[in-house]
């Protein structure tokens, strides 16, 4: 397969995407000089802006890859529920599966970034799980999807809406019939089981493997993901370690691929990116040597610009080409 054909082949993929939702907004500006009232830096403000991230993220990178995305999630019936459906519209995405829920509070982070630099970050959320009622609205909504679309992308942010029994109900229905990949946190880590690609940060994959992450090592890293995906029948584990690349792990191999750059400006966002294009690639089944490499270029791409951004699937087919990543496919 060329380049060009895998590109052309994901147009038409259908994904549902399943987790957590956000809005992400951005104050940027300048510092000039220090407050008189307290020991902190006066940022005066050039522009704001405000995004979707999240899961919603994850929807954006599928959508700009050429895919057709299903977001599946809940947003409060509050002002940034209603901020957060306008930006879906404003980016084409459907809200058609999303629950607006009166005791739910939609989740915003605001960023503040000085010369590119993220400087601060402020939460205004609340995490309590989704109630029964919520969750089996979603349930019906992914039943009639899963027997429709290639792909179920779990994005887990911790943020209420995938609970354990969630999870289970929704892999119970939908393995064997989908590809099913995760990006995980710690407090779900041990419920994604019977997937296809698990594909947690260095930390998170410590936590989950009950490692020490001062002490790690590749070698200890992918021994421990070995051990864990043959007891919990998962086909792949992908560990993002950020500037030093990703490590897959599958049954029989461990493979580390370094980053394409040193470039690194703001991580954020990064993971949505890289489970969008390792699941993706996984859906194809595409060799594993171009998912690696693949997914650690989209990777390093986002991460050379401030705030949370989708990969630009034009500018990631010439760097493919530069890349010489044809000779994995």
């Amino acid at each position: 397969m060329s380049l060009k054909n895998f590109f052309n082949e994901i147009s038409g993929i259908k994904v549902i995407i399943v987790g957590d939702v956000m809005i992400d907004s951005y104050v940027f500006g300048d510092i000039e000089r220090n407050s008189p009232e307290a020991p902190v830096p006066i940022v005066n403000v050039n522009y704001k802006e405000k995004r979707i991230g999240g899961a919603a993220n994850v929807a954006i990178n599928i959508k700009s890859l050429g895919g057709i995305p299903y977001l599946c999630s809940c947003v409060g019936k509050d002002q940034e529920g209603k901020n957060f459906i306008e930006l879906l519209k404003k980016n084409n995405l459907s809200n058609s599966s999303i629950i607006i829920d009166s005791k739910k509070k939609t989740t915003i982070k605001e960023r503040v970034i000085v010369n590119n630099k993220h400087i601060l970050r402020v939460d205004d959320e609340n995490t309590e799980n989704i109630s029964k009622i919520v969750q089996n609205k979603l349930i019906l909504i992914i039943k009639k999807l899963v027997k429709e679309c290639n792909l179920l992308i779990f994005q887990d942010y911790n943020k209420g809406i995938l609970t354990k029994d969630f999870i289970n109900q929704i892999i119970n229905f939908s393995k064997n019939k989908i590809k099913i990949t995760v990006d995980p946190k710690y407090e779900n880590f041990n419920s994604y089981k019977n997937i296809d690609l698990l594909k947690p940060n260095l930390l998170e994959a410590c936590q989950g493997l009950k490692l020490d992450y001062k002490k790690i090592t590749n070698n200890k890293l992918g021994i421990a993901a070995q051990k864990y995906l043959v007891k919990n029948k998962i086909k792949c584990i992908m560990i993002t370690m950020s500037e030093n690349g990703i490590l897959i792990i599958d049954e029989n191999n461990i493979n580390h691929y370094k980053t394409f750059s040193n470039k690194i400006v703001d991580v954020s966002g990064a993971g949505d990116t890289v489970i969008s294009v390792a699941s993706i690639c996984f859906c194809m089944s595409i060799p594993t040597n171009f998912l690696g490499y693949f997914s650690t270029l989209a990777g390093t791409m986002v991460c050379q610009t401030s705030g949370v951004i989708p990969i630009n699937k034009k500018k990631l087919f010439r760097e493919a080409i530069k890349n010489d990543l044809d000779k994995y496919l």
